[in-house]
């Protein structure tokens, strides 16, 4: 091999064979976590040192295929194309190779720099599949390594043929044999394609295969612009730092063979035609050839993932499990988690107390120490009291991943899905904001369809999170006790389910218009997850979030305290603050509301959880239990007006660190104001729906 000294490497493969495992188990904790620039797919790139050789791996999104579809479909195939890494590392899964094996003729067909990593043997053997790596190798013409990643069985010698092949000339990849007719096409394609500049970029056959499918990536010309932080530069692991290299569009041309495509279009085969057939070519090819390498062996009983998925998947039980699973998830994330948040907030109360005396010995300004303690300590210490939860879901949320029970939740909600006109892997995103809105929304990456992810992460707020829960508890309990109470609460969901369902339908009918998406998706094998594919996920979400919302935190803690305290030396009511809750008020008017009541939704964009000491505050309760404060409402307002001002709380726009999350995940600072506003418009509508609706009835 020759020598060398700085590799890209890229490691591909579809959902759910193990990419994750082996990119933490190659790299460790020497990896950047981000976004591909312009878009909201997970980037991950790391370094891995070997003798002399100092490699670049980076781990491409999770796809079936290399069409132009989906983001992740295109990030992958353009970075192969572009960026012409040393070498690919095909991770495929033994016991579904089927499915994995067609995406490695797709790459084949864009490089012959491939060694396959045959993962998860063990499972397949379980299952009563034996495969012959040798011989899968002579078929595919590209080195096949054994490897059982979970265990870090094989992972070093899939590496070591990685870099032997980025240091040879490999031979000529295999090629898929084409029915004779659609051979034919794809020879003439070739030839019109091949006096172009464009026969010089990519290779010939997969330039004709995808202009007779009418790519519509096909033809963008693209500049680049070098990013001068690489790898082992200490750039912050949330940022969006992008791809080793930046693009921007320079112009888009329409490719050579339009008359052909006219003419074969005439004959019946539009692009629809071609795609099918390319397909359906692939997998017979593998149908074939499968039968050379792959022997199987009856069970003398069912495989363990067939027991879990006659209870996980069964009508009558599955849906008991999910719920159960779901609890499990919400009481140890939101409820078990909650004297962690308590001792944070504790410890932020202890830092402000220890900085102040200082402050003072320094004759800093009285009213730079109010700031420090009431407003910065305050204001950030709210949101990282939640922080526990965040990370505890996330771990929770990495187990049911890597285990394989995340694809059966999606599977069985994608019933109530449907519904909605959602996708089912919608579920679990909605189901997680009952919890907190910031991991929910974070969690609709595992929808492929950026109108799907769009739709559900501007559905979230209308779910109501465990802080806005935990006021509305409070006030319920106040003002309708007994029995009444329950039956409150169940009314208030029910609005909010209610109020999701008609959002989602006018959404996807009316705002972003979008065929209802076909639910396909493969479920994989159960298995153990492991230690590391648990906490480091996690670890790195969690970290995300603070390095992303942060600095939004801070500034908005800092500007809600100056609204509360100037003018200096006026009461709260004149203040800024008051002030803007009087402005306020002819919206809060129809509704029954106060300028107290107004002042206090306001704070609660800075965190949905500080509303009940907000209004201890406004209406002259010194101490900060939920109970003192609800007495003193329940002298203050009518019943009415207490569920009136749930409906609106529960409904209106969510907390500032939701809204910087939808703003990061979705990438577009317009549907993120069109979210906080269709929040607002909403919440308005039905909350004077039913206080107007109410005086009618008579109640008071």
């Amino acid at each position: 091999m020759q020598l060398m000294k700085d590799l890209k490497i890229a490691l591909v493969g579809n959902p759910n064979v193990g990419k994750s495992t082996v990119f933490n188990a190659l790299t460790g904790s020497n990896q950047q976590v981000g976004n591909w620039a312009g878009k909201t797919v997970e980037r991950k790139v790391g370094t891995v040192k070997r003798s002399d050789v100092n490699i670049e791996l980076i781990d491409l999104p999770g796809t079936y295929s290399l069409t132009a579809y989906s983001q992740e479909e295109i990030i992958t195939r353009e970075y192969i194309l572009r960026e012409n890494p040393a070498a690919i590392m095909a991770l495929v899964d033994a016991s579904n190779l089927e499915r994995n094996l067609y995406l490695v003729l797709q790459i084949l067909e864009l490089t012959p720099k491939v060694v396959i990593g045959l993962n998860m043997l063990d499972l397949a053997r379980s299952s009563g599949r034996n495969i012959d790596a040798g011989k899968l190798a002579q078929w595919l013409k590209v080195p096949v390594v054994e490897i059982i990643a979970a265990k870090g069985d094989g992972l070093s010698d899939f590496l070591d043929a990685a870099l032997v092949m980025a240091g040879t000339s490999p031979q000529a990849a295999i090629s898929v044999n084409y029915p004779p007719a659609v051979e034919e096409k794809i020879v003439a394609m070739e030839d019109v394609l091949r006096p172009t500049v464009w026969a010089q970029r990519y290779p010939l056959r997969w330039l004709a295969l995808k202009r007779l499918e009418r790519d519509a990536e096909l033809g963008k010309e693209w500049n680049s612009i070098a990013n001068t932080n690489s790898v082992a530069d200490a750039t912050p692991a949330c940022c969006d730092v992008g791809d080793a290299v930046t693009y921007e569009l320079r112009s888009s041309t329409e490719l050579p063979g339009e008359d052909l495509l006219q003419t074969f279009a005439a004959s019946g085969w539009d692009h629809e035609q071609f795609e099918m057939a390319f397909a359906d070519a692939k997998y017979s090819f593998i149908s074939e050839i499968i039968a050379e390498f792959v022997t199987e062996t009856p069970l003398a009983k069912p495989s363990l993932t067939d027991t879990l998925d006659r209870l996980a998947l069964s009508p009558v039980w599955g849906y008991p499990i999910l719920i159960a699973v779901l609890a499990l998830v919400f009481w140890v994330s939101f409820i078990a988690s909650a004297p962690l948040g308590d001792l944070i907030s504790q410890g932020m109360t202890w830092l402000a107390n220890m900085l102040v005396p200082i402050l003072r010995l320094a004759h800093a300004p009285v009213l730079l120490q109010e700031l420090v303690k009431n407003g910065i300590f305050a204001g950030v210490g709210a949101v990282l009291s939640f922080v526990p939860q965040m990370a505890l879901f996330f771990v929770f949320f990495s187990l049911l991943q890597d285990s394989g029970y995340l694809a059966r939740a999606a599977f069985l909600g994608d019933r109530f899905m449907q519904l909605m006109g959602l996708h089912g892997k919608s579920f679990f995103s909605l189901a997680t904001s009952y919890g907190c809105n910031v991991p929910g929304i974070m969690a609709t990456r595992t929808l492929e369809d950026p109108k799907d992810r769009l739709i559900t992460m501007l559905l979230n707020p209308l779910i109501p999170c465990v802080p806005r829960l935990g006021v509305m508890s409070a006030v319920v309990a106040a003002f309708f006790p007994g029995s009444r109470g329950a039956v409150a609460m169940l009314s208030l969901l029910g609005i909010s389910g209610i109020t999701l369902v008609l959002s989602a339908l006018f959404l996807r009918k009316s705002v972003i218009k979008t065929e209802k998406s076909s639910f396909v998706m493969e479920l994989p094998l159960y298995h153990i997850p492991t230690l590391r594919n648990t906490l480091l996920p996690a670890w790195q979400k969690t970290y995300a979030f603070l390095r992303r919302a942060w600095t939004y935190i801070f500034a908005a803690s800092v500007i809600i305290w100056s609204l509360s305290t100037f003018p200096l030396g006026v009461p709260l009511n004149q203040s800024f603050a008051g002030k803007l809750g009087g402005l306020l008020a002819f919206i809060g008017h129809p509704l029954g509301f106060d300028w107290r009541i107004m002042v206090a939704i306001i704070f609660g964009f800075a965190a949905k959880e500080t509303t009940l000491s907000t209004l201890g505050i406004l209406y002259g309760v010194t101490a900060n239990a939920s109970h003192t404060i609800a007495q003193v409402m329940t002298a203050s307002m009518s019943s009415l007006n207490a569920f009136t001002f749930l409906v609106f709380y529960m409904l209106y726009i969510p907390c500032i660190a939701t809204v910087v999350t939808t703003y990061k995940e979705s990438g577009s600072l317009g549907w993120t104001l069109f979210g906080v506003g269709y929040n607002l418009i909403v919440s308005f509508i039905i909350a004077w729906l039913i206080f107007h609706g109410g005086l009618m009835l008579g109640w008071h």
